[in-house]
């Protein structure tokens, strides 16, 4: 019995030693400094935030209260971001989103997306609120 004891040990000590000590990527990207931030958030809701890193990616965002303390309330946000692409090329995406939907417009992105969900945003009548996009009750 000790023999067995003994075997196992010594067979789970040799395959802990076979394991590799420190598994890390062959190749890592060092972080990129945030250069320039700030945010703003207030008690109705309302928010504000931007920043800009020192790879010229940036970003920046507003969220306002529409129809605020009514059944019909909603967050209308606003925004933007831009990037290098991996050619070099800078990409800036514009956005907006409602109770009407999302509208992106971008030179990555296809103008009949943009044209489409523009189009969906100014029918008369908002977006329903589904079922699906609630969270479940406990």
């Amino acid at each position: 019995m000790l023999k067995l004891l003994l075997s196992i040990f010594g067979l789970c000590l040799i395959g802990a030693l076979a394991l590799p000590g420190d598994v890390r990527p062959s190749s890592t990207v060092p972080p990129v400094a945030i250069v320039e931030s700030g945010q703003e958030k207030n008690d109705d809701g309302s928010y504000h935030f931007f920043y800009q890193s020192e790879d010229g990616t940036h970003r920046e965002e507003t969220g306002v209260v529409q129809n605020p303390g009514t059944k019909t309330e909603f967050l209308e946000v606003s925004g933007s971001y831009s990037y290098l692409d991996a050619d070099g090329k800078e990409v800036v995406v514009h956005y907006k989103a409602d109770d009407h939907g999302f509208v992106p417009e971008g030179n990555n992105i296809s103008p009949q997306i943009s044209v489409s969900a523009k189009q969906n945003s100014e029918q008369k009548e908002p977006i329903p609120d589904t079922d699906y996009i609630k969270p479940p009750k406990y």
